[in-house]
């Protein structure tokens, strides 16, 4: 067997596989004598069924599937000895045609593009600005009255009065306070607001990294942005692998899944520069923070741990949620290093301006 790659030429090249009879041919005739020990025919006892009319009959499938699987091993292990980072997969060559009927040698031949060069690094002159928000009174009234309504009287409706259902909000007092807080409850309507106060400020400082996130992200990009791909294998492999996508829908598209691309690479390299590893135990509190905050929405404040856990297997026994919660932390990882490298200039904003960032 031999591999042969050309020359990179514009991040593409060309991988020739050739495999020779002695590369395959024991295999086939193991498969081909199993074949036969199991086939059964009309006027043969089992397993006695000519070994030419069973090469006639299986042959070229169980080579064709042998060539396959040979061909695909070798294909990845030149992939991973010569270490290239290659977008999307190996495509055929228009020009490795292969003819099994006239052909014991075979020249398999696969299109390949390699990932650019780049540096997604950020430096002491690349400025992130954090935001923090100082709750204001109003919001605090708000989150009180949102916990009045919820912990208030049900009053039914009372057709011969003509009055409707409703709830009449809760005083806001101590059987306020444990109702929200349970054990950890304040003593007093001081502490109560101070506890909501904090519930917000933790509430905020979720966006306000969400944000450090998006502005860190955007800084990133923009060192990408004259990073060239090869469009046109890309385009070519995601038509392949997308059987549904028109190739309107994939012009249409396309900006964005480059963006995605760049992104993907990025935080490869940052990983790597950051020494970012992301372990079972982190994925586990991560689901159970996510849990929590569900449940925090239904105003359960003190859910049991037990509870959280359980809720947090469930979740990520989902790939696809496991998958993003993995993404989350890592992006996490990445943004707090930079925090240490970008020169970070606070900012502190009323809420209503920090939500004209997003528009």
């Amino acid at each position: 067997m031999k591999i042969e790659q050309s020359e990179l030429k514009d991040l593409m090249a060309v991988v020739s596989v050739t495999i020779e009879p002695a590369d395959y041919q024991e295999e086939v005739a193991k498969q081909l004598k199993q074949v036969r020990q199991k086939a059964q025919m009309p006027g043969f006892r089992p397993g006695m069924v000519p070994a030419g009319l069973i090469k006639k009959m299986y042959g070229k499938g169980i080579l064709a599937d042998v060539l396959n699987k040979l061909v695909g091993e070798n294909l990845q292990k030149h992939i991973e000895d010569n270490k290239l980072q290659i977008l999307g997969e190996p495509l055929p060559n228009e020009n490795g045609k292969i003819d099994l009927d006239n052909e014991d040698t075979f020249t398999f031949q696969f299109d390949i593009a390699v990932a650019p060069e780049f540096d997604a690094k950020l430096n002491g002159k690349n400025k992130l600005p954090e935001y923090t928000i100082e709750p204001t009174d109003e919001m605090i009234n708000k989150q009180i009255e949102a916990y009045t309504n919820r912990f208030g009287e049900y009053i039914p409706e009372d057709k011969e009065k003509g009055t409707k259902a409703e709830v009449k909000p809760c005083a806001v007092d101590a059987e306020l306070f444990a109702k929200v807080y349970g054990a950890d409850a304040p003593k007093d309507e001081a502490g109560f607001r101070a506890k909501v106060k904090e519930d917000i400020v933790r509430s905020l400082a979720e966006e306000t990294k969400y944000r450090f996130g998006i502005d860190a992200k955007a800084a990133i990009l923009k060192k990408m942005e004259k990073v060239a791909f090869p469009e046109e294998f890309l385009k070519r492999w995601v038509l392949a692998t997308n059987e549904k996508m028109t190739a309107e829908e994939l012009e249409k598209d396309f900006p964005k899944m480059i963006e995605e691309l760049k992104w993907h690479l990025a935080k490869d390299q940052l990983m790597k520069e950051y020494n970012i590893n992301v372990e079972k135990e982190e994925v586990e509190d991560f689901a159970k923070r996510i849990a929590k905050m569900q449940f925090m929405q239904y105003g359960l404040m003190n859910v049991e741990d037990a509870m959280l856990a359980n809720y947090a297997q469930e979740m990520l026994k989902n790939e696809d949620q496991l998958r993003g919660i993995v993404e989350r932390l890592v992006e996490d990882k990445i943004f707090e290093a930079l925090k240490g490298i970008a020169k970070v200039e606070p900012k502190t904003v009323s809420q209503e301006d920090f939500d004209k960032l997003f528009k």
